[in-house]
């Protein structure tokens, strides 16, 4: 296993929690109306990470199956993302985090090369996906930072 994939799941959501501190209840800002407002990015980071947990479950479970792709703009008006409390879905995502973190530390080497189909991108590795995972993070973290005027993901 990459060894720092684990330490990356377990960093990235404390770091969009000191985002979300940082705004001090300013939630809602959208400096590009193309993207997700602070309190959407969190519910939808709190919505993938099952979707994202089943699909390495997949890989492992039924190597060569197919997974589900997704709508994230119609995901996000489903389930009401614009009304959501951010704090409550933060504590959501760190929760399935730990499960996904739980899940990825029993996988043997060999699991990781395990193959899904997804349907707009093809053959994806339960290696690719978990690190998808973790790209999908920092782009959200980087798009959290703008929002709060962080900067201090800029100087990782």
């Amino acid at each position: 296993m990459d060894p720092y994939l684990v330490r990356a799941l377990e960093m990235t959501p404390r770091l969009a929690e000191r985002e979300i501190r940082a705004a001090d209840g300013a939630y809602d800002a959208r400096p590009d109306p193309q993207r997700f407002s602070m309190r959407e990015v969190i519910a939808h980071l709190a919505d993938w990470e099952p979707i994202m947990l089943t699909r390495i479950k997949v890989g492992v479970d039924t190597p060569g199956g197919d997974i589900q792709a997704f709508d994230e703009g119609q995901m996000a008006i489903d389930h009401d993302y614009a009304s959501s409390n951010p704090i409550e879905r933060m504590g959501a995502w760190k929760q399935s985090r730990l499960a996904t973190i739980d899940f990825i530390r029993g996988l043997a080497e060999e699991d990781f090369g395990k193959k899904v189909v997804h349907p707009e991108r093809g053959d994806m590795s339960v290696g690719d996906i978990a690190h998808m995972l973790v790209s999908h993070d920092i782009y959200h973290l980087e798009q959290l930072a703008t929002m709060s005027h962080d900067k201090t993901i800029d100087t990782w």
